[in-house]
């Protein structure tokens, strides 16, 4: 089964499934590339194996992730699995989400980004090439100029979504290794500082 580029409508299964912060993480695991539940147990804390079997099940059955592997080692059985597709909402799917499912899922998203960062500073990655970028633009907008925003950033998307597709192409072909990285996007509304003082 190719890997789709956007989700289907999401129905409420699939939405309770995506919404559970340990299946998010699997979910984020496997945005990376195909794993075993060993391996993917390996990077979280304080959760069994047993516990990333069960929520690999529930991935699976709503058709998130899929089997595309079993290697024998030695004795014991090893299944990889990968993520059926790109774990993002359109606008139209995340108006469908009732309110209170979404705030778990904003929080997950951050948390791994938390992560993601946390984890190349630590190894001294974050500014390892001096072309990635970092920044942080406190800017006001009326409602024409926050839709004008949504437009950039929805294109901008696109464009990494497409380059990472151009990329994995380029790499088969002429057997260069990839370089994982991390690209975050966000916008959002905040109160003004001291309003509330």
């Amino acid at each position: 089964m190719a890997t789709q580029a956007r989700p289907h409508l999401i129905d409420e299964r699939v939405l309770k499934a995506q919404s559970h912060p340990i299946r998010a993480h699997i979910l984020n695991i496997l945005s990376e590339g195909p794993s075993s539940p060993a391996r993917m147990q390996r990077r979280m804390e304080n959760v069994s194996l047993n516990l990333v079997c069960h929520h690999i099940k529930v991935l699976r059955d709503v058709g998130l992730i899929e089997l595309v592997d079993v290697r024998q080692h030695g004795g014991r059985r090893e299944h990889i699995y990968r993520a059926t597709q790109r774990q993002y909402f359109t606008l139209d799917e995340w108006l469908a989400i009732d309110s209170k499912l979404r705030n778990p899922i904003i929080t997950t998203i951050l948390g791994q980004i938390s992560e993601d960062t946390a984890r190349a500073i630590l190894e001294g990655r974050f500014a390892e090439l001096p072309d990635s970028h970092l920044s942080r633009s406190p800017i006001e907008l009326d409602r024409k100029g926050w839709e004008e925003v949504v437009a950039v950033l929805e294109t901008a998307l696109e464009g990494v979504l497409e380059a990472h597709a151009r990329s994995v192409e380029r790499s088969a072909e002429s057997g260069e290794e990839l370089m994982p990285a991390r690209v975050m996007i966000m916008q959002f509304p905040i109160g003004r500082e001291g309003a509330g003082d």
